[in-house]
């Protein structure tokens, strides 16, 4: 979904800034900062459609900053899985990709509080759609100039769980 000029700007004299948009194959989600939730998600049904996922990210400015990339893993043939630890009130807010026969090259921004303090962050998984399967092919965080590391979720999860259930 795009969202024009004339939208953008109904939408900021109702007090709803919008930060990023997403849409993939679980629909269409807005993130936006404004004075309320349902206010917000009132003015974006009301403006643009009302099937529209709204996430309210506060109701302060925010900063957009690029975050390395910790992690990738091609899930299936073409879909890249990237990793990026977040705060809680973080989210990605766009992850550009450039790839040729060598590398894939990935770019990711994240959107935070103008005044978060970085506590804990967890890793949160992005997929990505390649034009072709990943292969041989190395990925190359943009960020820091560095490959990213190889990361598959499910080694060692056996050890991760019995580690947790004898803590509790």
């Amino acid at each position: 979904m795009k969202i024009s000029t004339e939208d953008r700007s109904a939408l900021l004299r109702e007090r709803v800034v919008v930060h990023a948009i997403h849409d993939d194959e679980f629909g269409t989600r807005m993130y936006v900062t404004a004075p309320g939730d349902k206010h917000a998600r009132d003015v974006v049904a009301g403006r643009l459609a009302d099937d529209i996922e709204v996430t309210v990210c506060g109701d302060e400015p925010r900063d957009i900053r690029p975050r390395r990339c910790y992690g990738q893993m091609e899930r299936e043939p073409g879909r890249l899985q990237l990793r990026y630890a977040l705060h809680d009130e973080e989210h990605v807010n766009e992850i550009v990709v450039a790839e040729d026969d060598a590398q894939v090259v990935v770019f990711g921004t994240i959107c935070s509080p103008m005044d978060l303090d970085v506590e804990d962050t967890v890793g949160h998984p992005y997929h990505v759609y390649l034009k072709q399967p990943l292969g041989e092919r190395d990925v190359i965080d943009a960020v820091v100039g560095l490959p990213v590391p190889y990361f598959n979720v499910y080694d060692g999860i056996e050890e991760r769980v019995a580690k947790l259930r004898g803590a509790s």
